[in-house]
């Protein structure tokens, strides 16, 4: 058989990756030269690069981890042009399939060590530092579920500067992942809003969707809505044609929202949830860690809970 490719290019880095003489490239070996272009990012020296600006919300570093530090120092390095020694030398993480914050990390450490970035890389690296990195701390910063809505919509307005092709791409992943765009959620967000006409017009909703609503025995379906992208606030996502009120202010009687909304609508904590997983994140690298180290599930329970029981001991300890 005659040789179709001897080598090929990586569709997002751009370097050749070790492919058989006598084969084309599959999805799973661009792929597998991918990772292994990640896996040693942090050994590469640091070149000159086109800085990217962005703009992050103001947040406490005591409160981030190690890897999250570096997030932002990195995105910091890669607004102002100037990545130094001590941040190149440091540690972006272990690379891991189920935490996408050391997968941007070391894309953003592949991109401060290439001289000449694909096309492909360059728009990773944008979005990065336009859309997760801003999107990621700013949901650290007000974890709260009642700002579900709100991050979601910011999400959606960030994505905005894509090229059309791989903006139906993104916007595809948010319409099937659209849960904070239900009516429910976007409710919980209008009651805590700074505006208290926005803060109104929330109340007023739940009282259009009680008066829609039949009684009846039957679990409420929870349907994902079509989300209108162009919106310029976030309950401008969706039709409130027919609204369904949030479990959460069930609690409130018909008379008490009236009276809210006579007295002015005060802000009010309708519920203290987070609008994020990362505490299920966090469980799924432990249990990852515990599949790599041991076998059989009476091991992985054991690991898990000892390694649970040492952390307690050094926070009691070191606290």
């Amino acid at each position: 058989m005659n040789s179709t490719r001897s080598q090929t290019t990586c569709a997002i880095f751009g370097n050749p990756s070790t492919l058989k003489d006598t084969v084309l490239p599959t999805y799973a070996d661009v792929m597998r030269y991918c990772q292994k272009s990640i896996q040693t990012c942090d050994k590469l020296p640091i070149v000159e690069f086109q800085k990217i600006e962005t703009t992050l919300p103001l947040i406490d570093k005591e409160d981030l981890s190690s890897d999250q530090k570096y997030l932002l120092d990195m995105v910091i390095a890669i607004t102002t042009g100037d990545c130094p020694t001590t941040l190149a030398n440091r540690n972006p993480g272990i690379l891991c399939h189920s935490r996408w914050l050391t997968t941007a990390n070391r894309i953003l450490r592949l991109y401060v060590s290439t001289e000449k970035p694909t096309k492909e890389l360059e728009l990773m690296v944008t979005y990065v530092m336009k859309v997760y990195a801003p999107s990621w701390f700013e949901i650290k910063k007000t974890p709260k579920v009642t700002f579900g809505a709100r991050h979601l919509h910011s999400m959606i307005k960030k994505s905005l500067f894509l090229p059309e092709k791989y903006k139906c791409v993104v916007f595809d992943a948010i319409q099937r992942n659209s849960y904070y765009a239900h009516s429910e959620n976007v409710l919980l967000a209008m009651l805590e809003d700074d505006r208290p006409h926005i803060r109104e017009l929330g109340l007023r909703r739940i009282l259009k969707a009680r008066s829609n609503e039949s009684p009846t025995q039957e679990i409420r379906q929870f349907d994902l809505p079509a989300l209108n992208f162009k919106g310029e606030e976030y309950f401008n996502m969706i039709s409130w044609e027919k609204p369904l009120e949030p479990p959460a202010t069930l609690k409130l009687s018909t008379e008490e929202i009236k009276r809210l909304i006579e007295n002015g609508s005060e802000l009010l904590d309708v519920i203290k949830l987070p609008c994020h997983t990362q505490a299920v994140e966090r469980h799924i690298k432990m249990v990852t860690e515990a599949s790599a180290a041991v076998c059989g599930e009476k091991a992985r329970d054991g690991f898990i809970r000892s390694r649970q029981e040492s952390r307690k001991r050094w926070l009691e300890i070191f606290p």
